[in-house]
């Protein structure tokens, strides 16, 4: 199993070297695989390294946050590099389906998943459900006397200011789906006048969306806005932290997997989507700290997620947040309103 950064895996293709990382499969090999996976880096190599010591494919990937996979994969329309993105959100899968760079696949182990967590058509199978939380350091609150963030409008306090940290809507899957979630909730225009109060109080917009988790964690900034699966996997590290979850309802997110148009790998493609919607595969997910809702059945769920399974979501439509051309609307329009006035 080899892992790759984004310098090295650019330095392949400008080098001539992406005909070896993907190279023909060998009759009678096991073959190789190329994955772009979403989870942070220990999740993703054990994804990685669990498909390759069932299956025998070896396997190359490479970390991507959601707007990085999406800007990667169009860059690669003509000369597709990967042939599986996996543990990315549904909006993004389905900006991708929108864009034609997906082809469908029907496994036959999607028969487990609930009818819900899959495209009819095989476009996208999810594998685990996740949702948007609030994390508090607690040393932050102790010193300030103040009280965890309980509703949305509690982000936007005259105390939090310079104390809220979420990741970029424009690259960060969690950041574009708190943004949506706001804009569903409250309507666009007081959605978006939600959005420029709430962005005088953030003190950085990262660009993955588990990058608050470290600064909240270490107590350098006293609030960040993440999937659960992040602070969840941050209490069970030991940090000071506490998660709440708005009152009025949050957004949530459903991480899938999907095969790339033009994969060059096709039947090692398959065979990862079958095995990513087995219980084995996604109990991985919580055993390296990656703690969502499964979406197979007879997967375990951690016990630090069976508090949450009946949490309040919002009616979130995954068809227009995932659509092409709203989210670039979206994320233009964040561009130049909310981060271009930023100093």
């Amino acid at each position: 199993m080899a892992q790759v950064t984004r310098r090295q895996f650019t330095g392949m293709m400008l080098a001539g070297a992406a005909a070896t990382l993907v190279p023909q499969r060998d009759a009678g090999a096991a073959g190789k695989i190329t994955l772009y996976l979403g989870p942070p880096e220990k999740t993703s190599s054990a994804i990685a390294q669990g498909f390759e010591k069932k299956t025998g494919v070896k396997t190359t990937h490479l970390r991507l946050s959601a707007g990085e996979a999406i800007n990667r994969i169009r860059a690669e329309r003509n000369n597709p590099q990967a042939s599986v993105l996996y543990g990315i959100g549904l909006p993004s899968m389905l900006t991708l389906k929108a864009d034609d760079l997906l082809v469908p696949y029907k496994s036959p182990e999607a028969a487990a998943i609930p009818a819900g967590y899959r495209d009819p058509d095989g476009w996208w199978t999810g594998t685990d459900v996740d949702f948007i939380g609030i994390a508090s350091n607690k040393k932050f609150l102790q010193e300030k006397g103040l009280k965890a963030p309980r509703t949305w409008e509690d982000l936007t306090k005259p105390e939090l200011k310079g104390q809220v940290c979420i990741g970029n809507p424009a690259t960060s899957g969690t950041g574009y789906t708190f943004l949506t979630t706001i804009l569903q909730l409250m309507g666009e225009a007081k959605g978006w006048e939600y959005v420029h109060r709430f962005n005088a109080n953030v003190a950085q917009y990262t660009r993955s969306g588990i990058g608050p988790t470290q600064l909240v964690g270490r107590g350098e900034v006293g609030v960040g806005i993440l999937f659960a699966h992040d602070i969840l996997g941050s209490i069970d590290q030991g940090f000071p932290i506490e998660m709440s979850l708005p009152d009025e309802g949050t957004g949530y997110d459903l991480f899938c997997a999907v095969i790339l148009k033009g994969a060059p790998e096709m039947e090692e493609a398959k065979r990862f989507i079958d095995w990513s919607l087995t219980p084995e595969s996604q109990e991985i997910l919580a055993a390296t700290g990656y703690f969502d809702v499964p979406t197979n059945p007879k997967a375990k769920v951690h016990d630090l997620v069976k508090p949450y399974v009946n949490v309040k979501l919002i009616n979130y439509d995954f068809a227009w947040a995932g659509n092409s051309k709203i989210r670039q609307q979206l994320v233009d329009k964040f561009q130049k309103e909310i981060l271009a006035g930023r100093k």
